[in-house]
């Protein structure tokens, strides 16, 4: 046969595998059908396996694996039509936005994030200031302010750590997300300062690297730039300059020493906006869960077919060590204590008023042994 012939027969094979295939998902809406009826679970392990070896063992030794991850792929989307089937849409319980809110800021004056909180609630915004994260997080749980606000990640250093956990740690959601540019420069009380020590927030160390090793001076972390800058002003210190924004080295009556001292001149930071009920605005059109999965073969890729499955564009995906205090809470339900390593942030585009969504997170609950919803957002740099 040539080419054409050749392709020929594999369209008419392709014919074949697709009318077997509609075949066997009809088959499959019968089984889920008949496990409603008889309150059984959509997963059922032994039976998965016992088909999977099944179809190995009557294949060509040279085809094995890819017969195992074609029909794994097959009884996979059989999955999620059943889980579609089985599952009840509920509606979410939705809280009306606050009125003149209080929001929990971390820094000072000044700072990169009072810069988000003011985009975001205007300049009138009534703000307190905390020295750490935690005391955001802290403040919005006990009802101290309405919403909290916290850089998430960086486009230079990635994701900020603390935040990441402190969302694991606390009951919070995610109702806001934006962008802000970040403008570094290094300021001293003089220009004629001999700098011998740099202080700044451990994110904006990093971030002017390139910059602080050829300057070749020792660096001290800060829990903000703002407190640095602030810190700064007060010292007695001749050598001593702190990174922060222009602005914020201003109203401290700083001299700026140098600017645009990032490794990234296309640098910003994300802030989230965290809130103690779960309000989804109306264009609301991002979703952030995070959750375990067992270290087994295949397990992400699982994952990702239902995603896939309903047609949903993953923005983010990434991997975090499992923090202790969820390791500690999801030992009991794990048998193999090595099994769960690490913990998923994912980012989606969708919304939970599709009914889609929302039953494929509700079957995420059920399946996994640490699931937590973060949010239904918008991206206020997102024109709509």
């Amino acid at each position: 046969m040539n080419l054409d012939e050749i392709r020929k027969k594999i369209d008419e094979t392709d014919d074949e595998i697709l009318r077997l295939f509609s075949a066997r998902m009809e088959l499959c809406e019968q089984v889920a059908d008949y496990k409603a009826k008889n309150g059984m679970p959509v997963f059922q392990g032994g039976r998965e396996k016992q088909v999977l070896d099944g179809i190995e063992a009557k294949t060509e030794q040279h085809l094995k694996s890819a017969s195992r991850l074609l029909f794994s792929q097959i009884m996979e989307i059989s999955k999620c039509l059943q889980t579609e089937r089985l599952t009840e849409y509920e509606q979410v319980s939705n809280s009306a936005p606050k009125d003149d809110p209080k929001i929990a800021c971390p820094g000072i004056r000044g700072s990169y994030t009072e810069e988000a909180c003011f985009r975001v609630f205007g300049k009138d915004a009534r703000i307190d200031y905390f020295d750490t994260f935690e005391q955001v997080f802290n403040a919005v749980g006990t009802n101290e302010a309405e919403y909290g606000i916290v850089p998430i990640e960086n486009s230079t250093a990635g994701g900020v750590d603390g935040t990441y956990e402190l969302l694991g740690l606390h009951d919070m959601h995610i109702c806001k997300r934006l962008s802000i540019p970040v403008n570094h420069v290094l300021a001293a009380r003089s220009n004629d300062c001999a700098v011998n020590k740099v202080i700044s927030h451990e994110q904006a160390l990093h971030q002017c690297q390139s910059f602080l090793r050829e300057l070749g001076c020792k660096t001290v972390t800060a829990p903000n730039t703002s407190i640095a800058a602030r810190d700064v002003a007060q010292s007695g210190d001749k050598d001593i300059a702190c990174i922060c924004s222009q602005h914020c080295a201003k109203l401290y009556g700083l001299e700026v020493l140098k600017s645009g001292i990032a490794d990234n001149s296309e640098n910003f930071t994300r802030f989230i906006v965290i809130s103690k009920d779960l309000q989804i605005e109306e264009n609301a059109d991002i979703i952030s869960v995070c959750l375990s999965l067992p270290h087994v073969t295949g397990s992400l890729y699982r994952l990702l077919t239902k995603f896939n499955y309903c047609g949903l564009n993953l923005t983010k995906i990434e991997s975090r060590p499992m923090p202790a205090h969820i390791k500690k809470l999801s030992e009991a339900a794990m048998e193999d204590k090595e099994n769960f390593e690490v913990i998923f942030y994912l980012d989606f585009e969708g919304s939970l008023l599709n009914p889609s969504v929302s039953k494929l997170l509700k079957s995420l609950e059920k399946e996994c042994v640490y699931y937590r919803f973060l949010g239904n957002y918008r991206d206020m740099d997102k024109k709509n």
